[in-house]
């Protein structure tokens, strides 16, 4: 089974470990550096040829 370390509970007294502002700071610049990389990445024909397939669905068939 997996352990949960965010149920844990902290003893009185001690204190949560904190993370500075710099460091907050630079990691949320390279998280958004990284996912712009993802977001202007092409999106794959065979991906685009399938959502295509599921519009046509939606569309109303002529008898």
């Amino acid at each position: 089974m997996a352990r949960d370390d965010q149920d844990e509970k902290v003893p009185e007294g001690a204190t949560e470990p904190t993370m500075g502002a710099d460091s907050q700071a630079f990691i949320g610049l390279k998280l958004r550096e990284l996912y712009d990389d993802v977001v202007a990445e092409p999106v794959p024909d065979r991906l685009l040829e399938l959502l295509g397939k599921l519009g046509d669905d939606d569309k109303p068939k002529s008898k």
